[in-house]
């Protein structure tokens, strides 16, 4: 476990950086199990010194968040929420309820507030073919399902998201308007996200946010970080980023620096698949 500068840290500082920040960023690879753990562990010591920290996740949209209220009020079991969210397979196949349902359950036995951050898929779909002025027209009530960014990123993070969609469609040629046009879908989720997690810091008895993410968004300054800055500009916000590995870990690799203010090399799990 490393500082963002390369500076070795250990688990209590962690959790005592946590503590006195607003905002709590977890980068995650889904399927790490190891860095579900660490989240699981990390906002259960949020919750001994506050109670009110709420948790949010990128893996439930704004559309389900009645759903949530509902099972958190006991309204509704576990396995409806399930599957009326359709989150069974987050992670996994049928990985929800290992990697992310005992998180939302220290909420719900804390009281505290579980935040359906993301924006629903339909509206990220359209961003893509066709734009932000055609979401921008959209009724009232579906405006309140996303946000969108003011401008596209245009820095190292939009960057990073030009040489991924490279290298992941190698055989093909990917001009610079057709990045644009998935990129287009990403910053929905990023300025989605963004726009919830600072919501949820200013509601009434909410002290500080959790928020789960896969770690693209979160990483070396990425989307979803840079836009809760544009909102909330003077909030402490911690970024850790979880990064698996395969080998003995002396020190923080180069590419890492930076990479969150807190920088966990998760072992790989021997036992997944």
């Amino acid at each position: 476990m490393f500082l963002g500068d390369g500076t070795p840290t250990d688990w209590s500082e962690l959790v005592a950086r946590a503590r006195a920040a607003e905002i709590v960023v977890i980068g995650e690879e889904h399927d790490d199990r190891n860095t579900h753990a660490l989240q699981r562990a990390l906002y259960a010591a949020m919750l001994d010194t506050d109670e009110t920290t709420a948790v949010s996740l990128e893996m439930f949209e704004r559309d389900e968040q009645a759903t949530v209220d509902a099972w958190l009020a006991g309204d509704i079991d576990t396995e409806t929420l399930v599957a009326d969210t359709n989150s069974i397979d987050w992670g996994g196949e049928g990985a929800w309820y290992v990697y992310y349902q005992p998180v939302i359950d220290l909420a719900r036995n804390a009281g505290a507030p579980v935040i359906a951050a993301n924006a629903p898929r339909r509206y990220v779909r359209r961003a893509r073919p066709e734009g932000y002025d055609v979401l921008r027209a959209l009724p009232a009530e579906e405006r309140a399902w996303f946000d969108l960014p003011v401008e596209l990123d245009r820095g190292p993070y939009y960057q990073r998201f030009a040489e991924t969609m490279r290298e992941l469609r190698k055989n093909d040629e990917l001009d610079d308007d057709a990045i644009d046009a998935v990129f287009r879908s990403q910053q929905v989720w990023d300025a989605t996200m963004a726009a919830s997690v600072v919501d949820g810091l200013d509601q009434p008895g909410t002290d500080r946010v959790v928020h789960l993410i896969g770690r693209f968004h979160s990483d070396l300054e990425g989307g979803t970080i840079v836009e809760i800055r544009k909102r909330r500009p003077d909030s402490d916000i911690l970024v850790v980023s979880c990064v698996r590995t395969s080998s003995p870990v002396s020190g923080l690799d180069a590419e890492d620096l930076g990479r969150g203010d807190v920088v966990v090399y998760t072992p790989e799990d021997p036992g997944a698949e």
